[in-house]
């Protein structure tokens, strides 16, 4: 196990798109603070208020898709050019290439995300960007939040990576899984945050006689409004799917101890089940 990962971290290193991967999340980042910079030299009074905490944590929401590319090309190359078939002749079993593969794609998106905060970190302490007022501890654990959600959204990437052996498909497929799961992400957030009633309004229409009158609509039964057992699904879901746990921790600064816990069970789940098909696949 440990020449499989030197030598997968070897090519890691030497990898075209793993490195645009980091340039891009860097880059992105920078634009970020460019726009927010700009922002408050054009609306101080309005920023002077508002700290920079939730800005730090958007980032996350755009390395699920770099994590997709990365990985469809990443594992795609691997066997285009036979090293995954190469690799089971010489020795090593396919429960060890699948792990090998998956902590490369942990590490590789863990400094993705990392070249994104680092960037906006610095910003902050140079107070191009506005101070940070929540405190460490707060900022780790939603550290650690985001670190098992990107590691959950890897093995999936990866899960779909290894199963589809062909590098255009893979990519594509784990493109459209990530957009996926944002869409998901925003109609279940949006479903959880149905009021229980509509708010109550006024249309004013004109009558025959050319006057214009008030009619008010009175407060109503919200139909999207979830209850019961329907609404305890969603809002497993809302706790359980990684990118909705970092949809919590950008929108809301919310934190919560099950969060990792889940993520583990998604990898271990995700990475178990596509060790047992991995094992069943033809590599000829």
């Amino acid at each position: 196990m440990s020449k499989l990962l030197r030598a997968d971290f070897f090519r890691l290193f030497k990898s075209k798109i793993f490195w645009l991967g980091v340039l891009f999340m860097a880059g992105l980042a920078g634009f970020a603070v460019f726009t927010r910079w700009s922002d408050m030299q054009a609306f101080p009074e309005y920023y002077r208020s508002r700290s920079s905490d939730a800005f730090i944590l958007n980032g996350g929401m755009y390395v699920g898709i770099v994590i997709a590319v990365f990985t469809g090309i990443f594992i795609g190359s691997d066997y285009s050019d036979g090293t995954i078939r190469n690799k089971h002749i010489i020795g090593h079993s396919r429960m060890k290439i699948y792990l090998s593969n998956l902590i490369i794609c942990f590490f590789a998106s863990v400094v993705m995300y990392s070249a994104f905060l680092i960037m906006i970190l610095g910003s902050s302490a140079l107070n191009i960007i506005g101070g940070i007022e929540m405190s460490g501890d707060t900022l780790a654990k939603l550290l650690v939040t985001y670190l098992f959600s990107i590691w959950a959204i890897s093995a999936m990437c990866l899960f779909l990576a290894m199963l589809i052996h062909k590098k255009t498909a893979g990519v594509v497929t784990a493109m459209i899984f990530s957009i996926f799961m944002i869409i998901a992400a925003n109609a279940i957030d949006y479903r959880l945050s149905a009021k229980e009633y509509t708010e109550p309004y006024s249309v004013t229409v004109t009558t025959a006689d050319g006057t214009e009158k008030d009619i008010e609509q009175p407060s109503v039964k919200n139909p999207k409004y979830l209850t019961g057992t329907k609404k305890e699904i969603f809002q497993f879901l809302h706790d359980t799917l990684p990118v909705d746990q970092i949809m919590q921790a950008y929108y809301e600064l919310n934190f919560e101890k099950h969060f990792p816990l889940r993520s583990l069970c998604i990898i271990a789940i995700v990475t178990g089940a596509g060790i047992l098909l991995f094992r069943k696949k033809d590599l000829t």
